[in-house]
């Protein structure tokens, strides 16, 4: 066994090495692009003090420093119960910029946790591994050979949380700024899922004057800015079978999924992608319902008190971030039209979660999906179309909708960013003069 996990620890080695001079490729192009990648979609390392017992794990999985954790095939096959509970959060006070206290989050004692550095970070979940979960990859290498990609990663667990969210607004402007200085020229930001509403966040933070100055475009890819109705049975029902894109219906064994939930329900960006007003603009139509229990229906204007509802009837503490979501949606409200051309790239050939149906109003079984509408399994493209249409109605920069070819490939909320057809396109809109809409602009 020694000798046989030495020569996966060489070939690990070997392949990493390998992606060298592709990243020294990445740095060299005369124009930037940031990419912010969505929920999930980063690598994350843990470093926890040394002797400290974080839950069962055998002793080769023990690691000095830095250790790749999210999403670490060694690490959940060789220390499961680990790998859960140092991803958990707690609660805790923060404070804002402006001295206002604030409910934040924080890690476990004895526990430090990052995004893996680098474009190694959120081109592989497991980078450095031998079987790759490959995410970004596929778009850094068809853009490396012309553009200098740097990558705008977080800590995807902790986006919704105000005081982080402050944080993501300082760590991009000093990006954008840095990067705006190197070639001389604005950059171009693309975000994926939930990176679109980090994205569209802090450009609203930083305003339109800062924005035109430094940013030249911007692509979205399968926006979650205005949530997902998927959402509402991932919050606290099922969100590690949401997380890993099982199609609708299709959910991971119950105890498997129990044991996944107990990390992923303390981050506050599960709370961040549930159906809500963007700008104080609903994406949905008017009155539609996203939960029906047996005696109620929850609309858009009724998700906190679906959230407050979970809170009250799950078992305790299974809801931790409830409190989480009025600051949410203050935060949101906050929210404007990107002030630069925004390209929008989205999917409508899957079936995708619209509504979910409680049997019972103690709201404690998994909900059934009960209606569905086309999207990327993920996010509707109605909703996607109704986001577009009210960034231009608002006439501060031109938005342009993509839809690719009825490839079901092109159309999976994760697939996009990895299809040759949006590497291919992406490219094209970020050159000189964007190619034409074909009848799909929102301007």
């Amino acid at each position: 066994p020694a000798r046989a996990m030495g020569a996966l620890v060489s070939l690990n080695w070997f392949c990493c090495n390998g992606d060298a001079e592709l990243w020294d490729e990445c740095a060299r192009g005369r124009k930037s692009v940031i990419l912010v990648h969505g929920l999930a979609s980063c690598a994350l390392q843990t470093k926890v003090t040394p002797n400290a017992y974080h839950g069962c794990a055998l002793p080769c999985s023990n690691a000095v420093g830095w250790d790749l954790t999210w999403l670490s095939i060694e690490e959940i096959t060789t220390g499961a119960q680990r790998f859960r509970n140092v991803l958990e959060l707690r609660n805790c006070m923060g404070v804002q910029k402006d001295g206002t206290p604030v409910l934040s989050t924080r890690n476990l004692e004895g526990v430090s946790v990052r995004p893996y550095p680098g474009l190694a970070g959120i081109a592989r979940l497991n980078p450095g591994e031998l079987i790759e979960v490959a995410v970004w990859l596929p778009l850094i290498e068809a853009m490396s050979p012309e553009y200098r990609l740097t990558p705008g990663s977080y800590d995807w667990r902790r986006w919704g949380d105000v005081v982080y969210m402050e944080e993501c607004v300082e760590a991009l402007r000093v990006k954008v700024e840095q990067e705006h200085r190197v070639t001389g020229r604005p950059v171009s930001i693309f975000g994926h899922s939930m990176g679109t509403s980090l994205v569209i966040y802090v450009l609203s933070a930083l305003g339109a004057e800062w924005t035109r100055e430094h940013v030249s475009e911007l692509v979205l890819v399968a926006p979650a800015v205005m949530g997902s109705p998927k959402q509402v049975s991932a919050y606290a029902h099922n969100p590690a079978s949401t997380i890993l894109g099982l199609p609708n219906g299709m959910s991971l064994p119950a105890p498997i999924e129990d044991f996944l939930r107990r990390c992923m329900d303390t981050a506050p960006s599960m709370a961040s992608l549930l159906p809500m007003r963007v700008g104080g603009v609903s994406c949905f139509p008017a009155g539609h319902v996203f939960v029906k229990t047996p005696n109620r229906s929850y609309t858009i204007d009724d998700i906190g008190h679906y959230v407050q509802d979970l809170q009250q009837r799950l078992p305790a503490g299974r809801v931790p971030t409830a409190k989480f979501w009025p600051l949410i949606q203050k935060e949101f409200h906050k929210i404007e039209a990107p002030a630069v051309p925004t390209h929008i790239f989205y999917g409508s050939e899957h079936a995708t979660v619209s509504q979910v149906t409680f049997r019972s109003d103690d709201l404690l079984a998994t909900p059934e999906v009960s209606a569905t509408a086309p999207g990327d399994q993920t996010v509707t493209a109605a909703s996607v179309e109704a986001l577009a249409a009210s960034w231009a109605k608002q006439g501060r920069a031109p938005v342009h909708l993509h839809m690719g070819p009825r490839n079901k490939d092109c159309h999976e909320h994760l697939g996009m960013i990895k299809s040759e057809w949006f590497c291919r396109h992406a490219m094209a809109v970020i050159e000189p003069g964007p190619p034409a809409c074909n009848g799909h602009c929102a301007h």
